[in-house]
């Protein structure tokens, strides 16, 4: 057999070096990307270039406060909220301060409405501290009432007041108070009525006011000229002439009167006829006797007047 014609050794594998070179070649790839990451991400920093630091806090509701929301100190834009990170307990906020608004450590951060028109607004209220925060320092902060929720519960309480005017508006109580109206319809009518009957009044009244003033000026008039004439002297002498003749009649009436009481005092102590006759019964009895015959004598003599009178011409 030849030399050539014998058969051919197989090729050799190549060496092991070749694959490890490979893998290091993926592995510093990695690495690279992963380091070019790494530097877009710190490049892309705000506190890196652009002069900010980054603070945060820490509230139960973020109450629908949105990334790119502005971040607020005594009414001046100093930031805006940057991230937002949702825990158990509540919800973490990373907020964007500009470099040139340096804000004191005791301060506390308040999440509230921007307005009617909607929004929020991270309002940093801050203290009194001298030391200032840093970058990634953390503040408290809570989250107030917002102005649509306000407006939400006012809505609902309304709407609750008017559920109640329904139920309580039922078509009883209209028809009840369809009735009312028209009684009070009926009845302002009748007060109607009645105030022109009252005008009316009130005119005859005023006429017959007029009359009897006029009627008292006239008198009046009378009197004061009455008072002027002599035949006033004239009457007021007449009336103090019958003034003092009434005095005289007092008095006569008054010694009268003491002699009927003297009279009246001795009948009562039985002394004079009438005392006696007023004290003595048995000479009131006679008297009463002697009366009862003179009477039966006059009633005898009325009917038998012949008996005791007899006229004689001859």
């Amino acid at each position: 057999m030849t030399e050539s014609t014998a058969p051919r050794a197989l090729p050799t594998a190549p060496p092991q070096r070749g694959r490890d070179r490979e893998v290091w070649v993926g592995l510093f790839v990695l690495v690279a990307l992963a380091i070019g990451l790494g530097l877009l991400f710190t490049l892309t920093d705000a506190a890196m270039f652009r002069g900010r630091y980054i603070v945060s806090t820490r509230v139960p509701d973020a109450g629908g406060i949105r990334r790119g929301d502005p971040v607020q100190m005594r009414g001046v834009n100093i930031g805006r909220v940057n991230q937002f990170q949702i825990a158990q307990d509540g919800v973490r906020i990373r907020l964007e301060i500009e470099g040139e608004y340096p804000i004191p450590a005791d301060s506390r951060v308040e999440l509230k409405s921007a307005g009617l028109l909607g929004g929020m607004v991270a309002d940093v209220v801050p203290g009194a501290s001298t030391q200032r925060l840093r970058n990634g320092d953390a503040i408290p902060g809570a989250t107030t009432t917002a102005l649509m929720s306000t407006a939400t519960a006012i809505a609902d309480s309304t709407q609750t007041v008017l559920d109640r005017m329904k139920a309580t508006l039922t078509d009883e109580t209209v028809t009840g108070l369809k009735k009312t109206v028209s009684s009070v319809e009926k009845g302002s009518a009748e007060m109607d009525a009645l105030v022109r009957d009252l005008r009316g009044l009130t005119a005859e009244q005023r006429v017959e006011l007029k009359t009897i003033t006029a009627s008292l000026r006239r008198a009046s008039e009378g009197v004061e000229k009455a008072s002027t004439r002599p035949e006033l002297e004239r009457a007021i002498a007449r009336l103090d002439s019958l003034t003092a003749q009434m005095d005289q009649a007092t008095a006569s009436l008054s010694r009268g009167s003491a002699s009927l009481e003297n009279v009246m005092g001795r009948m009562e102590r039985g002394e004079g006829t009438l005392g006696k006759l007023s004290k003595d019964d048995a000479l009131y009895a006679n008297l009463n006797d002697a009366s009862k015959s003179l009477k039966l004598l006059l009633e005898d003599l009325r009917k038998n007047p012949k008996r005791y009178v007899k006229l004689s011409l001859f």
